[in-house]
């Protein structure tokens, strides 16, 4: 349940795909659909979810959590997976990964995604289903996964939050992890102060500049202001960057960890900084996303510019719970 991006990997028939769709709800049946958007009719109402219901730029809700919207954007989904690939009966054994800090909300999430997968009607389409298991879990347990470690930290660097993760043999500890809200690519966006209008594209330049210094050419052909826009850039990652190392520096389980783990979609922001910061202990899940990219070549095209870091946990857990039930 991404703040910018529903995302999500699926199995049907042994066969792995994955999905993406916009964060954006309306209690409204949009009649004109965009291809990924999906509208859910249950009990007499009507909601679309995708990119048909965004009104105007993108504009990340800081107070809202996650779990709020997350039955109608898992729904939402699925029920664009069953358009898609002619669904029309089967089994459904469905996993939701919501934030560390929404916990609280977990289990009344899995009743209400039960409910609604036996009572919604999906773009028009009422498939005969049966809920085989509704779970919800913690971000990052895919990650986890794959760290077998037995005193491990794996950090997830999302756009509104970032993850701090205490993981023992391949699972998340919950008493030992924190959620730090609003401090994730969010808050670097909001100390900028570059005037682009939507904060998701904005995102995407900061990435790119990061990455390789070709980011802010796109947005700024004056020499002056690409100058002024990359000075401003530095000046807000390094007043980020303290606010996020004195949250690291407060959380013991870092300091003890034989190995910190970094994913999520803006992690690429704090390369330099993370490297500096952790030396040695630094793991990236690179083999991992080579493992993705030959399983989902289609996301290396260039219109899927950074969804490999976006789609990692999702794709973990999946071939994870592959492994575990063969």
């Amino acid at each position: 349940m991404g703040s910018s991006l529903g995302k999500g990997c699926y199995d049907i028939d042994s066969v792995l795909h994955w999905i993406a769709q916009d964060n954006a709800v309306e209690e409204e049946h949009v009649r004109d659909l965009d291809s990924e958007s999906c509208v859910i009719e249950f009990n007499g109402r009507a909601w679309t979810v995708g990119s048909s219901a965004a009104y105007g730029l993108h504009e990340t809700a800081l107070h809202k959590n996650k779990a709020e919207e997350a039955s109608l954007r898992t729904l939402g989904m699925l029920g664009k997976i069953i358009e898609s690939e002619r669904f029309t009966e089967g089994y459904v054994d469905l996993t939701v990964l919501l934030p560390q800090g929404e916990r609280r909300y977990f289990r009344t999430l899995e009743s209400n995604l039960a409910k609604g997968i036996y009572g919604s009607t999906f773009n028009g389409l009422k498939p005969n289903v049966k809920v085989r298991r509704v779970r919800v879990l913690p971000e990052g347990s895919g990650v986890a996964l794959q760290i077998q470690d037995q005193e491990a930290m794996a950090i997830m660097f999302g756009h509104k939050d970032i993850s701090l993760l205490r993981v023992k043999n391949g699972l998340i500890q919950a008493e030992k992890s924190l959620t730090l809200s609003n401090l994730g690519m969010i808050k670097l966006i909001s100390e900028c102060g570059i005037h682009i209008s939507d904060e998701l594209i904005l995102a995407t330049l900061i990435c790119r500049e990061v990455r390789n210094k070709n980011g802010f050419k796109h947005a700024f052909s004056d020499k002056e202001e690409l100058k002024g826009a990359r000075q401003i850039l530095k000046a807000a990652k390094a007043k980020v960057w303290r606010l996020i190392s004195k949250e690291l520096d407060g959380f013991p389980h870092l300091a003890t960890a034989t190995k910190i783990y970094v994913t999520g979609g803006s992690h690429p922001v704090w390369g330099p900084e993370l490297k500096a910061k952790f030396g040695p202990k630094l793991r990236y899940l690179k083999n991992e996303i080579e493992e993705m990219s030959a399983a989902f070549p289609d996301l290396s095209a260039p219109e899927y510019s950074g969804y490999k870091n976006r789609f990692t946990d999702s794709y973990l857990l999946i071939k994870g719970s592959q492994k575990y039930a063969s």
